[in-house]
């Protein structure tokens, strides 16, 4: 009952809106009618001496002419005729029973002037369908050429105004000559207006700036939606809606006054005839389909597609058969258009019932163009006077409400389009945590136990097989972790963040993550910074730490051997920021420059065959490109096949506070080394590096440089040499040297790509062996070592512990997981940091065992049943108070998806660790949380 009650208001306030505008388009087309009482043309003269040419409006010259049929006389001959009668000027020849619509008259009239007048002008109409116009014998307008026979006889159309300059006399004397041919009607059917030049010319004017603006306002609507049909929303209602406009913007210009025909003259008389009745035909076609397609429910199909296939009928004759044929559809076509409106509005009504979107636009438009179209058919038939104002204001009014009907339609649609986009990408961030989830438990088994493995008691070959077996989950998670972070970028959900960080720290991170992949001999990972970049800066150091990664990564898969280089430049700076250039310069394979715009695309590779030697997902450049961008820069590649590429890339930085140390090591300032490397590349960077700590640099490239001056050393401090080098390698050098100084006399530094020498002897020769690649603050940390103690044994050997044996930390730790591989993984890495844990199987548990045990730790799964991660840890705050101990409750879970942070965050958890969790994530969650660890 409330919904009908609704509708029934709705539909009142409307028809109360519309009776409005109705009446005020009544009222205008009711002072059309009204004409100021004039003289009219009797027997062949009009007095127009008391006319007040001055204030008073045009005259029309109506009435009864002298009329002469099937003869055009010369106004010199008229006077001697006797055939002559008089006839009603606007009366055309068809209306007649005597005559018919094909032949020649001449019509003649008398005009006296007042005495007083101003400038005088003629305004003549268009005659079916030619004329010649002559005042006091002389000719003063045409238009084509009026004979009496077809064949010489030439139809064209342009009304025309025409000045009479200074007029000898008082008295006029106007002959007309009118011949048709070809039209279905023929004659006069609008009368010649006399008046002030002025008033004439202005209305003239007037009547075209109103038509051209608006066939503009029409052309331009619609192109606009046509445009938006292209490039928008591909929807067929927009298309036939401007293709209407467009097509009906002709009948503003091609019809009545003919406006198109002032600016372009030249137009056949035969195209502007066809294209007045085709462009009606078309415009009747377009705005049935149009209505069909806007509200389909309410249309009755058949009907629309009866009355549209009688609209291309009448359009077909109109362009394949004569003038004289197709001239007499307009009548039946009329009757056509008035259905047509009439059920529009029907229509209409029946859509603003259903609350279709834009009905009651559609409803007010369909109204207004019936008024007008009526107005526009009483005037074409001589009932009403054509009022210009009255079509402007109409059909600007109709094409506005349909438009607003559209651009309501078009929102409407952006809106549920964004509903749907927001569920899809709702859906699409489920799947992925789902997968994400289903895919990182078993990763998390895979990686966590075949590195335990490795480093358990094995022969070489299970060792190998267990590296193996972890490499390829590792690259496994690689896969997952490029395509969620594709995921998050496509969705516009990249968050940076700004924190301030050691540059040089972060590079190094970056050579140590990605230093396991790297198991070529033959290639070295470097790196330099310049001396105007800044030692911290501010920006998102995770973002450009996985940049910088991905473009390592890809330098370590396509170079088997020389170096892979960054170097970083500071390219802008001022008080508040600065523009860091970063290079990856590897000596690879390179690219072919024709297959350069492969890069930086979507699931795109540079060898896409199925038979390529390297794989990948091709995501790693697009999200480096997107993280790039993100950060304020931009990202390009320059190679050469087989000599390399160098990916460079800037970003906006800000600048941190820190002042840079003058002197970064004061022990080795003043110090004199010499170095020995094959990599002339290395050589440089190494240089650069301890050039900038105060100490002199001597660089060798060739073994044989060093042995054949063994005994001039003692002028340096101490010295770096590189192991594998061809010829001779750093051991067999360094052997060389010992059998002219010991360590104490003269320090030796091996670098190494091996982890560890393996023969005792060898490890002897050298106070300080480092692996690659080094970092710049762990080599200048350990030479510093050796100038600060003389206990050789202290760094003899300088690696990173191996044993991360705690036993005896007293930290009491809760496994709640419910999968019992990622139980086994969590426990079996506690046990290598030297910690054991109890273990819950669900939330439910969780919550239990911490009401009755003292726990420091909780590792928290999110996903559980009974009672998931979320939901326990919410319960275990809120009985907190009462616990036994308030233990801190760390997130392990497979979901790695924007916002699982946050989620975990909000419902009370202190930390987040993504599966699969690894000894190094673990003991740094450990550290965190825990100083004494």
């Amino acid at each position: 009952m409330i919904y009908y009650l609704i509708n029934y208001s709705t539909i009142n306030s409307f028809k109360k809106k519309f009776r409005r505008i109705l009446s005020i388009f009544v009222y205008i087309s009711l002072l059309s009618v009204i004409t100021f009482a004039q003289t009219s043309v009797e027997h062949g003269v009009i007095d127009l001496t008391s006319h007040n040419f001055h204030s008073q409006p045009p005259i029309e010259l109506t009435g009864d002419w002298l009329f002469f049929w099937n003869e055009l006389i010369h106004p010199i001959n008229i006077d001697s005729t006797k055939k002559s009668h008089y006839r009603p000027f606007t009366k055309l020849w068809n209306e007649s029973s005597e005559l018919n619509s094909n032949g020649a008259a001449t019509y003649k009239a008398i005009l006296y002037l007042p005495k007083d007048r101003p400038a005088l002008a003629l305004d003549i109409p268009d005659f079916y369908s030619s004329y010649r116009l002559y005042l006091n014998d002389k000719e003063i307008a045409h238009n084509g050429v009026p004979t009496t026979s077809k064949k010489s006889y030439t139809p064209n159309w342009l009304p025309k105004t025409i000045s009479l300059g200074d007029l000898p006399s008082d008295t006029l004397e106007m002959v007309l000559h009118v011949a048709n041919f070809h039209h279905k009607k023929g004659g006069a059917y609008q009368a010649i207006k006399i008046g002030s030049s002025e008033k004439l010319f202005n209305a003239r004017y007037l009547e075209y700036g109103y038509a051209f603006v608006l066939t503009g306002a029409l052309l331009m609507g619609g192109l606009f939606f046509f445009g938006l049909y292209l490039f928008g929303r591909h929807e067929t209602t927009i298309l036939y809606f401007s293709m209407f406009c467009i097509v009906y913007s002709y009948r503003i210009i091609g019809f009545g006054e003919y406006p198109l025909h002032f600016l372009l003259q030249e137009i056949p008389w035969i195209v502007t005839l066809k294209l007045e009745y085709i462009t009606l035909f078309l415009s009747g076609y377009l705005f049935g389909i149009y209505t069909l397609n806007l509200y389909p429910k309410e249309v009755s199909k058949k009907l629309m597609y009866l009355l549209s296939s009688i609209s291309l009928l009448f359009l077909a004759i109109s362009l394949l058969l004569p003038a004289s044929i197709f001239t007499h559809l307009v009548t039946p076509y009329f009757a056509v258009l008035i259905f047509y409106i009439l059920y529009a509005f029907w229509v209409y009504a029946k859509a603003v019932v259903n609350e279709s979107i834009g009905a009651q636009f559609a409803l007010g438009s369909t109204g207004i163009v019936f008024v007008v179209f009526l107005y526009q058919i009483l005037v074409y038939f001589e009932v009403l006077n054509e009022f210009l104002l009255l079509n402007f204001i109409g059909y600007l009014s109709f094409f506005f409400f349909q438009s607003l009907i559209l651009s309501y339609r078009f929102a409407e649609f952006l809106k549920i389009s964004k509903v749907q986009a927001e569920e899809s990408s709702l859906a699409k961030s489920q799947f992925l945590s789902t997968m994400s989830h289903e895919i990182r438990t078993p990763l998390n088994a895979v990686i966590g136990l075949s590195g335990l493995l490795s480093d358990s008691n094995l022969s070489d070959k299970q060792k190998e097989y267990s590296q193996t077996i972890r490499q390829s989950g590792e690259s496994l998670l690689s896969i997952i972790n490029n395509i969620l972070d594709y995921s998050k970028i496509e969705s516009g959900k990249l968050e940076l963040e700004e924190s301030e960080f050691n540059l040089k720290e972060l590079i190094e991170t970056v050579f140590d993550l990605t230093s396991p992949i790297n198991n070529k001999e033959d290639l070295e990972l470097i790196y330099n910074l310049d001396e105007s970049v800044p030692e911290f800066i501010v920006g998102d150091s995770t973002r450009l730490q996985q940049v910088l990664i991905n473009l390592v990564a890809n330098g370590i898969k396509f170079t088997s051997q020389g170096n892979i280089v960054i170097n970083v430049s500071s390219v802008d700076t001022n008080l508040e920021f600065s523009t860091l250039k970063f290079q990856v310069k590897d000596t690879g394979i390179g690219i072919p420059e024709n297959r350069l715009n492969r890069l930086f695309q979507s699931f795109s590779q540079v060898d896409a065959s199925s038979t390529r030697k390297f794989g990948g997902t091709g995501l790693g450049l697009v999200i480096s490109k997107k993280l790039v961008e993100a950060m304020g820069g931009s990202i390009s590649v320059q190679s050469t096949p087989n000599k390399g590429s160098t990916f460079s890339f800037t970003i906006i930085t800000g600048n941190s506070k820190r002042k840079k140390n003058a002197i970064p090591s004061p022990i080795l300032h003043g110090k004199k080394v010499f170095i020995l490397d094959d990599n002339l590349t290395n050589l440089n960077i190494f240089k650069l590096q301890l050039e900038k700590s105060g100490i002199t640099v001597d660089t060798f490239n060739e073994p044989k440089d060093i042995l054949n001056k063994v005994e001039k050393l003692n002028s340096y401090d101490f010295g770096i040499l590189d192991l594998q080098m061809p010829d001779h390698d750093g051991i067999e050098v360094a052997t060389e040297i010992r059998n002219h100084f010991n360590k104490k006399i003269l320090p030796l530094v091996l670098l190494s790509s091996v982890h560890e020498l393996e023969d005792e002897s060898q490890r002897k020769i050298f106070n300080l062996y480092l692996t690659k690649p080094v970092k710049q603050t762990q080599l200048l940390n350990n030479l510093e070592r050796i100038f600060s103690t003389n206990d050789q044994s202290k760094i003899e050997k300088v690696i990173e512990a191996t044993s991360t044996s705690l036993l005896g930390t007293n930290i009491s730790i809760l496994i709640a997981e419910d999968n019992l591989i990622n139980q086994k993984v969590a426990t079996r890495i506690l046990e290598r940091l030297g910690l054991s844990a109890d273990i819950a199987q669900d939330g439910q548990h969780a919550i239990q065992m911490v009401q009755t045990n003292k726990y420091d730790l909780i590792f928290m799964d999110m996903e559980m049943p009974v009672l998931d991660g979320l939901e326990a840890t919410r319960k275990i705050k809120l009985i907190e108070k009462s616990l036994p101990q308030s233990p801190k409750i760390i997130a392990m879970t497979a979901n790695a998806l924007p916002g699982d942070k946050e989620r975990c965050l909000e419902a009370g958890m202190d930390d987040f660790v993504s599966k699969p969790i690894t000894v190094e994530s673990v003991k740094t969650i450990l550290k965190k949380w825990f100083r004494d660890f």
